[in-house]
């Protein structure tokens, strides 16, 4: 038996519907939910769904932690696994089932489910976990269960945290919320708290401390790194322009992480430009281009030129939820890029100092292009999770 750490035993024994879980790295959330699941799947026989946004980062993540739970505890031998499926069962009836919000149909097909676990509930939408929710079927009570760092991608996450635990609201006795550090798990090791000590200020507050990341307040894409590895492009983004530049995105997907290199940021390019550009940019034309979907007549020319032209979902605050479900990696070459991408900001009330649901319009090209791509090319399956069975 391997011990659990003691600063969760509340969380261990709320029956509260949803139980929320947030806090800095290493902290053992993730571990003492993992336990506490393994628990409940062996001696209370409950069917228990594990998900993130793909189902290929829970198989190097959560299913990968229970092995490893299950070996120290010495029960691997009692537990019938499915490693093709991901699936634990266990002699009490109980079991423990993983699936990606990329594969809605094994999602539907699961039934009689009594807790969900959202793992790194940041990479997913309110509507996500909305639609999870109904899938909760089971006999008696129902458990789901969040955990995630306080980043500026968990806005969703306190925009509802603020609505359920609102005394007026009548779902403020059925949330459980606790957020922990690495302080607060004795396993952690100094060194490791060493380490987090050495992030520049504006991370420490998240990944040490555990606090909403009101440094990064009002960054659209927070979430994004500087990369040296090359882009292989999967589409690409246009965004048009004359006066302003024209900015042309190549987009690799890589899984929970799109990859960004900037082609081309010039002003003043007629079409006639463009297309000599991209002609020597693009090597293979067959690769699908997401353009501004305003300029019909441009997108058109690039059609007869040959190129894989399509007008792009200008959708802005969906194509921004879409976005920032992914890790973005942007190449150390695409200066313009990082330039906008550290400067993209939600608008603000000037009066109130609240942040409103629209970015400012300044020096967005680049952005637009990316937002672009990356909606249009993903928003068809995103939506059909939404379109789920009852």
């Amino acid at each position: 038996m391997i011990e659990i750490n003691k600063t969760y035993l509340p969380a261990s024994k709320t029956s509260c519907h949803y139980r929320v879980l947030g806090g800095g790295a290493g902290s053992g959330k993730s571990v003492f939910v993992a336990q506490n699941i393994i628990q409940r799947a062996g001696r209370e026989g409950r069917r228990i769904l594990v998900v993130r946004k793909t189902a290929r980062t829970l198989r190097h993540s959560t299913f990968q932690l229970f092995l490893d739970i299950l070996s120290a505890m010495k029960r691997t031998h009692m537990v019938r696994v499915h490693k093709s499926e991901m699936r634990f069962d266990f002699p009490s009836g109980g079991a423990i089932l993983h699936a990606g919000l990329d594969d809605a149909e094994k999602i539907k097909s699961i039934a009689e489910i009594d807790d969900i676990w959202v793992e790194e509930a940041t990479e997913i939408s309110k509507l996500d976990a909305q639609l999870l929710d109904l899938r909760l079927r089971g006999q008696g009570w129902q458990q789901i269960t969040f955990t995630f760092n306080p980043t500026v991608l968990a806005k969703w996450i306190r925009t509802w945290l603020a609505e359920r635990t609102d005394s007026d609201s009548p779902h403020a006795e059925d949330v459980y919320v606790q957020f922990t550090t690495a302080v607060d798990n004795p396993w952690a090791g100094d060194e490791y708290i060493k380490r987090l000590k050495t992030l520049p200020k504006d991370l420490r507050e998240v990944y040490l401390k555990g606090k909403w990341g009101e440094a990064l307040r009002g960054l659209v894409y927070p979430n994004y790194t500087v990369t040296d590895t090359a882009c292989e492009p999967s589409f690409y983004g246009l965004d048009f322009g004359f006066n302003n530049a024209t900015a042309l995105v190549g987009i690799q997907n890589a899984d929970t992480a799109m990859r960004l290199d900037e082609i081309l940021y010039e002003s003043g390019l007629t079409n006639t430009d463009l297309i000599r550009r991209m002609e020597t940019l693009i090597k293979d034309k067959s690769v699908r281009i997401y353009c501004d979907a305003a300029e019909p007549a441009r997108i058109e020319e690039l059609s007869r030129a040959g190129f894989n032209a399509h007008p792009a979902d200008k959708s802005v605050n969906d194509g921004i939820d879409t976005v920032n479900r992914y890790h973005l990696e942007i190449t150390r070459t695409s200066q313009h890029l990082l330039n906008e991408v550290r400067e993209y900001r939600w608008d603000e009330n000037r009066r109130t100092g609240e942040l409103l649901d629209k970015p400012v319009k300044n020096r967005d090209h680049a952005m637009d292009a990316m937002r672009y791509g990356i909606h249009t090319e993903l928003a068809g399956a995103h939506h059909t999770f939404g379109l789920w069975g009852q």
